[in-house]
């Protein structure tokens, strides 16, 4: 398999457009970790009106509620 199939394989669950399964989080700036479940490879935006500077993006790692945060705004 191509690189790029191991990577949509292992990091997506085998869904071929990663981005089919993107969430915007606006009621808070806290992490989703724990707390929002979706399937594996779901990417999640926090947008929160309180912080304008937040714009950390997560993808969820296990298809339940495991988020693990791969852009910080504030790096």
């Amino acid at each position: 398999m191509s690189i790029r199939g191991d990577i949509i394989e292992y990091m997506y669950a085998g869904d071929s457009d990663p981005f089919s399964h993107c969430l915007k989080q606006t009621d808070d700036d806290t992490s989703p970790d724990g707390v929002v479940s979706a399937t594996q490879g779901t990417h999640l935006i926090i947008d929160y009106d309180g912080d304008a500077s937040d714009k950390d993006v997560y993808i969820n790692t296990d298809g339940s509620t495991a988020w693990t945060q791969i852009h910080d705004e504030t790096a």
